[in-house]
């Protein structure tokens, strides 16, 4: 071998040496700058932001101590130089140290010096959640978004202080509030996830002339809002307006990006009920509101839409289909609707929840001043079937009843219709009354509700009850407000019973009645039977009174990251 090929291979032997050794030897990333300062919104204070840009594209982990707890959290799983990520989940009047791990496309990580973050103490109206039942390693991973519903004074329970008062509030599976969003000026309803960015959406429930829907980031910035053209008034700048009269309680989105939403009409109905007791009571020409489904598009375009007064007998009614004080506040507003003469609005029907069925591009709505859960084609708008106890329906309406095979108990003036993973429905079953008019209805002291499942066949126009959780394994009973929901990661179910409103022995009690105490109770339960309770939080105190309209159980509060 000659001496110039003894040096070449002598160079290539250090040269994959090197190769080798730098391979094993990727470099760190490095911090070019930290930030984290407190969430520039006053609505959701519980909240910060970091700021952090490295030396090259990484992903971001936040680690957080509140000298109790310790955790992690992945905001995202977007590998960049320039990280803007929300700090969320800290509990409130504490002292929170906070770092940044980036991590590159080698693996190699750096961790940040110590930031420091305290957060304010709740406001002094705000609820103190308790857990009653807490069975660890049964319980559905994640935290529990709801709106409250109002807060009422013991004097006067029908009067919510402070005026407006209905926050948005996420508890983690020990009650502790981690995240609560608290606007001035109006009062949040049924609030849920939206979209796969992280945003929620809530229905503007108070005051009455502001009817609409908010989409919100998890730090309380508005980024779209809509208003219903027919009766809002007080429109916000830069509001989407959407021709129709009304928003109220629930909507769905679909497969083409639009979403079914619940909206309302007034007809006159001619010779109607003056009342739900006495059949020989005399008729009347008068104002009915009927519900209005929409399909709507994010540009606030309507679509089509499907008319309730079309659809079912307006001649039938539930109890409670007489209502006036629901619209009444809303319809004020409306100069088309002539109350001189035919008298305040009745509250016909009163959907309350909607869900879109995929499988056969259809709805299905509870309706439950009709005492009802129906189904109805989207495309050609005929009703395909009724869920309900079979008083008073006639001709074609009767065809439309689904035959109870087996033990079956209908629902009355229910909630929260949803599906399950195994193609069943579930419902709350508020049970208010368990009757139709004429027939006597049950006492309040004996009423009760439950978490029902029904299975539907519709090829043989036949429903089963698969499921329920009330009397046989709990007596509760809310007789407005509730929820239920599959949980899928361990087959339980979430049950809102939002309306509570009892005395100091339990026992069932009008809130007009001195000693009434108003309050609600989330609970998780197993779907088999006998069903065992392995989570409860209530919102009951001696010195206030709370309600719950919804509850969904999240993922984490990061509820938009895989």
């Amino acid at each position: 071998m000659t001496n110039s090929s003894f040096t070449l291979t002598w160079i290539k032997l250090i040269l994959v040496i090197l190769f080798i050794y730098g391979c094993g030897q990727n470099s760190q990333p490095s911090i070019n700058n930290i930030s984290l300062i407190q969430n520039p919104n006053p609505t959701v204070p519980l909240a910060a932001i970091l700021n952090v840009s490295s030396s090259e594209p990484t992903t971001l982990s936040i680690n957080i101590d509140d000298g109790e707890k310790s955790w992690s959290v992945t905001p995202n799983n977007n590998m960049q130089s320039d990280h803007e990520a929300p700090v969320l989940g800290m509990r409130s009047g504490r002292m929170h140290t906070i770092t940044a791990s980036l991590t590159n496309a080698d693996g190699n990580s750096i961790t940040s010096e110590e930031l420091f973050f305290e957060t304010p103490p709740l406001p002094e109206a705000f609820p103190t959640p308790v857990i009653n039942a807490y069975e660890e390693g049964e319980i559905e991973p994640g935290v529990t978004l709801f709106n409250v519903n109002g807060r009422w004074n013991n004097d006067y329970p029908s009067v919510s202080t402070p005026a407006n008062f209905s926050p948005a509030i996420i508890v983690d599976d020990m009650g502790e509030i981690v995240w609560y969003y608290l606007p001035e000026d109006h009062r949040v309803h049924d609030i849920r996830p939206w979209g796969n960015e992280g945003d929620l959406v809530y229905e503007i429930w108070a005051p009455a002339s502001w009817g609409g829907k908010v989409e919100i980031d998890m730090l309380g910035n508005i980024k779209r809002r809509w208003h219903f053209t027919g009766t809002a008034e007080n429109i916000a700048e830069g509001s989407i307006p959407v021709e129709t009269d009304s928003y109220h309680h629930d909507y769905s989105e679909l497969p083409n990006g639009n979403i079914l939403l619940l909206s309302s009409e007034n007809r006159v109905i001619e010779n109607w009920y003056t009342s739900e007791t006495d059949p020989n009571a005399p008729r009347a020409d008068q104002n009915v509101i009927g519900d209005v489904i929409i399909e709507m598009t994010l540009e606030g375009e309507v679509v089509r839409e499907w008319k309730l007064h079309d659809i079912l007998d307006v001649n039938r009614i539930g109890y409670n289909s007489l209502r006036k004080n629901y619209w009444n506040n809303h319809y004020q507003y409306a100069d088309y609707v002539d109350t001189e003469t035919y008298g305040p609005v009745n509250d016909w029907s009163h959907a309350n929840a909607i869900i879109y069925e995929p499988k056969d591009h259809s709805f299905i709505m509870s309706v439950p001043y009709q005492d009802a859960v129906i189904k109805i084609d989207i495309d050609s708008g005929e009703l395909v079937w009724i869920l309900g106890n079979h008083d008073n329906w006639v001709e074609p309406w009767s065809d439309k009843l689904l035959t109870p095979v087996g033990d079956v108990e209908w629902s009355y003036k229910h909630h929260a219709i949803s599906h399950t993973e195994k193609g069943t429905f579930l419902l709350f079953d508020n049970g208010v009354g368990r009757a139709s008019p004429f027939n006597a209805r049950m006492a309040l002291e004996d009423s009760y509700s439950r978490a029902v499942e029904y299975a539907v066949d519709e090829e043989n126009m036949e429903v089963r009850q698969v499921w329920e959780y009330g009397p046989e394994d709990e007596v509760f009973y809310g007789k407005y407000l509730g929820d239920v929901d599959w949980l899928p990661q361990m087959d339980n179910v979430l049950i809102n019973a939002g309306g509570r409103e009892t005395n100091s022995e339990g026992v069932n009690q009008n809130p007009q009645v001195e000693g009434t105490q108003r309050w609600a109770s989330l609970m998780e339960v197993t779907n088999d039977s006998p069903s065992k309770k392995v989570w409860e939080m209530q919102l009951k105190q001696d010195d206030s009174n709370w309600a719950i309209y919804r509850s969904e159980r999240l993922p984490s509060i990061y509820h938009w990251v895989d």
